[in-house]
């Protein structure tokens, strides 16, 4: 579906909501809105946790993100705030800094990232550079987002478990220190986080709309107090502060910023492709118009906006914005309602999480990222494309052993690489015509015969630095190879398939021109495409190529080029017809020389 621009009004797109909106509108945005926030406000405690930082920080970045992002974004479904994905890489990052979760300078330096990110998506839309998400491959998604979902799971089983595990998204390392430290399991943690879990599972079977977490929440927190578990050893949120804190600028530490940059741009652009890939999916379905660079404008916004409330980079929510979406949105004032409620319950409720267990928050983790480790994914994907699935798998393997960031950005190269790899080696034809169909097919695969005088060749791709040396070989290749065995005196290079061609694509097209006239053999070119032909000139194409050696068709150039042929030879040697010309020349005795 091609999607069109929303209209925005000063820089501010949400004038434009409440064109035909009416009293149902603002009801199902209501029923959505709070529907919403009844899942959110324990989700994004507990995706708090994820990314090393204190609880309370999510409902921080949670009440500012889903605002911002509304107000300047173009979709009226996509969810912004706490991500499991963008709070695993973002924890990723500063565990390479060596910094310890939960700190002041963790808190600092996480805000620090959240403004880097926010700045690089609000680049990516101010410029409409969306599309760069696309250099991203869905088997660097898969692979990740498995391995990803297993590292998250592995992650909370120190909250689970009650004892500390140590810092890190290395899955041996974690795994190891795990079963190192068994016997320190609390019996009391295991039950609070399983019973949390079991009912937030039971709550989805029941109904996809009934909050399960907020009611674990609830309960765990209740049972939490009247059994007085903390002295049991169950760890709680404890004191959680009201309000906003007052605005302060991230420590804008340069050394630190330079080795920060790499992992940010990870978070900024993996971040994308959720936000634009759930915004896409749901205007699709709806026939929604949306605005990509909008989107990102408005994911970079909040970003920005957070990281100057002790907040954490936040990107779009899938399950989120899904429920938006099964409650019928109606226009971003729902993701409004959904943010104001998180900032009543900060302001006014902030206290009631006092004996919130942070099992139960593991619980709330575990079950939205459970789903999501599935290795099949990989192998249905290798089952269709052998190295888009190597590709997936790798980025799935790497994880085992690499800082989550470094792992993503090495899947990418993979990915490009691999991509770069095939180009370098197109598919390059050798035509003849079919004797049955009288059409131009592959001579090679057919086993067909060739005219000895005339190559004909068609490169399936365009011609670029990558692969330019290797179109040149081939031809030449193939060049001595048939003037060792007849009379060669055209090679004609059938462009249709190549759409572009670059500065040194283009200079070895006219350096293969002129190694085929060393060998005796002329160029004739057919179906230069409009685009290429000025970049070929630009090269001095027209002072190496003769002008009527220049087609517009395959059947143009036969036509022409027949007439330039050594006719006696098609007489007296060639026991071919190849082209309809040919009987033309053979005098009667072209049936009887006729081969398959």
């Amino acid at each position: 579906m091609k999607t069109e621009s929303l209209p925005v009004y000063f820089g501010f797109p949400f004038p434009q909501w409440f064109k035909n909106y009416s009293k149902d509108s603002f009801l199902r945005d209501l029923i959505a809105g709070i529907t919403v926030a009844a899942v959110y406000v324990p989700q994004a405690m507990a995706y708090a946790l994820l990314a090393g930082m204190p609880p309370i920080t999510g409902l921080y970045t949670a009440f500012i993100a889903t605002i911002v992002a509304a107000l300047f974004g173009s979709s009226r479904f996509l969810g912004t705030g706490p991500v499991a994905m963008t709070c695993l890489l973002s924890a990723s990052v500063l565990y390479g800094l060596q910094l310890e979760p939960q700190s002041d300078q963790w808190v600092a330096y996480m805000g620090l990232l959240a403004l880097m990110v926010g700045i690089t998506r609000l680049a990516v839309g101010m410029f409409r550079l969306g599309f760069v998400v696309d250099l991203i491959s869905n088997s660097v998604v898969i692979g990740f987002t498995a391995a990803g979902a297993l590292v998250i799971a592995l992650s909370q089983f120190k909250h689970m478990l009650g004892y500390k595990v140590v810092n890190s998204t290395h899955i041996f390392t974690v795994l190891a220190d795990i079963v190192k430290k068994i016997e320190l399991t609390n019996p009391y943690t295991v039950a609070i986080g399983v019973g949390a879990y079991l009912v937030i599972w039971g709550s989805k079977k029941i109904s996809p709309y009934l909050p399960g977490a907020l009611i674990a929440v609830a309960a765990t927190s209740v049972i939490t107090y009247l059994f007085n578990l903390t002295e049991k050893g169950v760890a709680i949120v404890g004191k959680v502060p009201q309000g906003l804190p007052d605005p302060t600028v991230p420590p804008l530490d340069l050394q630190m910023m330079s080795q920060m940059w790499g992992g940010a741009l990870v978070v900024a652009f993996f971040g994308l492709i959720e936000a634009v890939a759930i915004a896409k999916t749901l205007a699709i379905r709806t026939g929604d118009k949306w605005d990509p660079n909008q989107e990102l404008i408005g994911q970079g916004l909040a970003n920005i906006a957070v990281s100057f409330f002790k907040g954490f980079p936040a990107g779009g929510s899938f399950s989120r914005s899904s429920l938006n979406f099964a409650l019928g949105a109606k226009s971003p004032l729902a993701s409004i309602i959904t943010g104001s409620l998180v900032g009543v319950t900060l302001f006014l409720l902030a206290p009631a999480f006092y004996y919130l267990p942070k099992a139960t928050l593991a619980a709330v983790v575990l079950s939205a990222v459970i789903n999501l480790i599935r290795p099949q994914d990989i192998l249905r994907l290798y089952r269709i494309n052998k190295i888009d699935g190597a590709v997936a798998g790798l980025t799935f393997v790497s994880v085992f052993f690499m800082d989550l960031w470094v792992a993503i950005t090495m899947g990418v190269i993979l990915s490009l690489g691999s991509f770069v790899y095939r180009t370098m080696y197109p598919r390059i034809v050798i035509l003849s015509r079919d004797p049955e169909s009288r059409t131009f097919v592959n001579a090679e695969k057919r086993e067909l015969p060739e005219c000895p005088q005339m190559l004909y060749i068609r490169p399936n791709m365009s011609i670029y630095f990558g692969n330019a040396q290797y179109v040149y070989d081939y031809v030449i290749e193939k060049a001595q190879e048939r003037l060792r065995r007849g009379p060669l005196k055209y090679v004609l290079i059938d462009m249709e398939a190549v759409n572009y061609t670059d500065a040194t694509g283009s200079e070895t097209i006219i350096r293969l021109i002129k190694a085929l006239r060393e060998l005796g053999v002329e160029a004739a070119f057919a179906n230069i495409g409009c685009d290429v032909f000025p970049l070929l000139e630009n090269a001095g194409f027209d002072k190496v190529v003769k002008h009527e050696l220049v087609f517009d068709s395959k059947g143009q150039s036969i036509i022409e080029l027949f007439k330039r042929l050594d006719h006696d030879y098609c007489r007296k040697e060639c026991p071919y017809v190849i082209f309809e010309e040919c009987r033309t020349v053979k005098d009667g005795v072209a049936e009887a020389k006729k081969t398959a």
